[in-house]
């Protein structure tokens, strides 16, 4: 059994619990830690044999305050007690604010685990978005110390296509089993992924357009007799903020027709629910992805390049609905056309489990395992 020390976005946010999911169960001979110092993700984990969080007790915490130990940034400890180390996750490259400290806490980390000989990985990311040349060159330096970096867009892709490590394999999501959510119930019901675009970069002059497009989308879909349901994939990036605000512009005759959904960690249940949809009206990445797999028919409201990418890489470009054509949620023309934007996923998926080729022979684990 080989130890892998996984650094992964945990935020309760649907598709980072998916990565990880995906990643436990395809590789259940082997140990994965991460990066994780609360509690809060205790009952996520613990159906997971095989994964488990940093140890951060109050002792280490009294130790980190008065400066006289680092459990937090202590890479050389865990270099040592793990096989390899593991970036999994994915717009985990964007140039924000804080990039010079997050940049050099990960080269630490990568270079104590170079220095012991021990691999490292970089799975299903997308690169940006970014602005200048010197992030870009920084994470060109960064990449070149990895051992397997495999992104999930071909636009990042050819970023970095110079550099032998570098791969393309579509998004880690692709390649889940969805047997087990072929049989929902058929209900005249359509979802809507729900996003705050004041939390993307320079989107937030859009927030209004969104709200307004969003209720009235609502309306002209339960004129139409369907039910709706308001999805938050992710509460900390505000998703149930913005939920509450729409619910507030619906009239009341609207409202009996609306229910909310907030994920906190139930994957089955959520994915459940989105498989009762006719239509997701998907503006989370893996939303859209969600919906492709489960075949029903997506309306991608488009926030950022990283998912006009991935439907470009996949050939489905029939429908996108861009920030400065929100009138679009609302358009008969185009929700007539959105029930039925489906594609077959059987290559895709298959490619997408290319994502772990390299990690399995890592972990001599080349079987392919079923997923969720």
């Amino acid at each position: 059994m080989k130890k892998v020390f996984v650094d992964i976005y945990l935020q309760f946010n649907l598709g980072d619990d998916l990565f990880l999911d995906i990643l436990a169960k395809k590789f259940p001979n082997n140990e994965f830690t991460i990066n994780h110092l609360g509690s809060n993700y205790d009952q996520f984990i613990s159906p997971y044999n095989n994964v488990k969080r940093r140890k951060y007790s109050l002792i280490n915490k009294i130790g980190q305050r008065l400066k006289i130990t680092d459990s937090i940034t202590n890479y050389n400890t865990v270099a040592k007690e793990h096989d390899a180390l593991l970036f999994i996750g994915g717009s985990i490259f964007r140039e924000e604010d804080y990039h010079q400290t997050l940049y050099e806490d990960r080269m630490k980390m990568v270079k104590e685990f170079k220095s012991r000989g021990k691999s490292v990985f970089v799975l299903g990311a997308n690169f940006g978005p970014y602005k200048s040349e010197a992030f870009l060159n920084d994470y060109k330096e960064f990449f070149k110390l990895c051992d397997d970096v495999c992104f999930r867009d071909l636009y990042s892709y050819n970023l970095f296509g110079d550099l032998s490590q570098v791969r393309y394999a579509p998004d880690i999501v692709f390649q889940m089993d969805i047997n087990d959510y072929k049989n929902a119930p058929d209900k005249k019901r359509v979802g809507f992924s729900i996003i705050d675009v004041r939390h993307k970069q320079d989107l937030s002059n859009f927030h209004n357009d969104y709200i307004n497009s969003t209720v009235k989308s609502i309306e002209t879909l339960i004129s139409k007799g369907y039910e709706c349901c308001l999805m938050s994939f992710c509460d900390q990036e505000g998703d149930l903020q913005v939920i509450n605000e729409i619910k507030s512009k619906l009239p009341s005759e609207a409202i009996n027709k609306v229910f909310v959904y907030e994920y906190k960690g139930e994957l089955k249940e959520a994915i459940n629910l989105i498989a009762s949809f006719n239509l997701f009206i998907a503006a989370r990445f893996h939303a859209n992805i969600l919906a492709l797999l489960l075949g029903i028919g997506v309306m991608p409201v488009i926030y950022s390049k990283k998912t006009t990418n991935m439907i470009e890489d996949i050939g489905l470009t029939e429908v996108l609905v861009n920030m400065d054509e929100l009138y679009l949620q609302y358009d008969e023309n185009t929700l007539i056309r959105s029930f039925n934007n489906k594609i077959n996923l059987e290559m895709v998926s298959n490619d997408a489990k290319n994502q772990f080729s390299k990690l399995s022979v890592f972990l001599n684990q080349n079987n392919i395992r079923g997923i969720i």
